[in-house]
């Protein structure tokens, strides 16, 4: 089966690749009949029935790009400006695979300016979104500072410095993110040990944020929350504490001072000054060391539950069951 698969897929990636200028011409794909006759003809300027291909592919998707554009500026809306800089940003890019021809090929082709089209349409696309997104976050709201992020984004895409685009971004992706606080509520006969609490706050809440939700585990009055995710403890049972010992001997080899080289016949070594030889002595030494292991168990039971504080409303409760494992180690020697 997996060998007619990769049968199956190479026969297509074959088939695209043999697949001419011509075809794609003629299924209306015409920008990918311009790549392949301008590759062609870049190895072969004489080859007539590529050049017809690169003309009648080259015209008619320029013609449907300036069509389109006559459209959108007739239309008139604001939102279009970045659909026509687009455009034109296309018609560029694709007269410049053009330009890459033999003078022999290039001169079979009317070469437009862009430059001040291009210019003025990037101005006006970016004027365009980023007074979008300022209406966006004026109107208020999750959604609505979602999508004015999104024209800022765009924006930024234009023109990576413009205005104050970067604080706009900021501005709506607080204004766009759901603010979840996480909470424990200790229902249970039992106590919560002050460390008890500190280690459950330590869940890795970070790795469940996403675009468009921050997860707290400690309350900010200055946030204003949508969320709280409250574990409610019902149950805790934790096991007495035992401690384990362990005796065993480490040794470790150190440096005590120094010694003389001896030669062969026990004499200390010179060196070429005539000066006694020393060098490092090592010594091992060792030491009782006793490992002290203390730990206990713990399970958590209860519930979480999700409640929408906008609404005051419980949209979700499940059961947990937690086991939590404590431990600690000391030596002495």
């Amino acid at each position: 089966m997996i060998k007619r698969s990769i049968l199956f897929l190479f026969s297509i990636v074959l088939l695209m690749a043999c697949a001419s200028s011509e075809k794609y011409l003629q299924k209306g794909q015409y920008d990918k009949a311009i790549d392949k006759s301008v590759k062609k003809l870049r190895k072969d300027p004489g080859n007539d029935k590529e050049l017809y291909v690169l003309k009648e592919a080259y015209g008619k998707a320029q013609d449907f790009d300036k069509d389109r554009i006559d459209f959108l500026e007739k239309e008139g809306r604001e939102e279009n400006y970045v659909a026509i800089y687009d455009l034109y940003v296309r018609l560029d890019r694709r007269q410049d695979k053009i330009k890459t021809l033999p003078s022999s090929v290039l001169r079979e082709f009317t070469l437009v300016n862009y430059d001040d089209r291009l210019i003025a349409s990037k101005e006006q696309a970016a004027e365009s979104s980023y007074a979008l997104g300022v209406d966006y976050l004026e109107r208020g709201g999750r959604e609505n500072a979602r999508r004015a992020y999104r024209e800022f984004e765009t924006v930024k895409s234009i023109y990576s410095n413009y205005k104050d685009v970067d604080a706009k971004l900021s501005q709506a992706r607080y204004e766009g993110t759901n603010q979840v606080l996480f909470v424990i509520e200790n229902n249970s006969e039992s106590v919560l040990p002050v460390r008890f609490d500190q280690e459950l706050r330590k869940i890795g809440l970070g790795d469940l944020n996403g675009t468009w939700i921050q997860y707290s585990v400690y309350e900010d009055e200055e946030v204003d929350y949508d969320y709280f995710v409250v574990l409610n403890i019902k149950d805790i049972m934790v096991s007495p504490e035992q401690i384990t010992k362990e005796k065993y001997t480490d040794t470790k080899e150190i440096q005590d001072g120094t010694k003389y080289v001896l030669d062969e016949n026990g004499n200390v070594k010179k060196d070429s000054l005539g000066n006694d030889i020393r060098e490092p002595n090592f010594i091992t030494v060792e030491a009782e060391v006793t490992e002290t292991r203390q730990y206990k168990e713990g399970i958590v039971g209860g519930t979480i539950e999700y409640i929408n504080i906008k609404t005051d409303q419980l949209e979700k409760r499940e059961d947990i069951s937690v086991k939590a494992f404590f431990e600690h180690f000391s030596a002495n020697y």
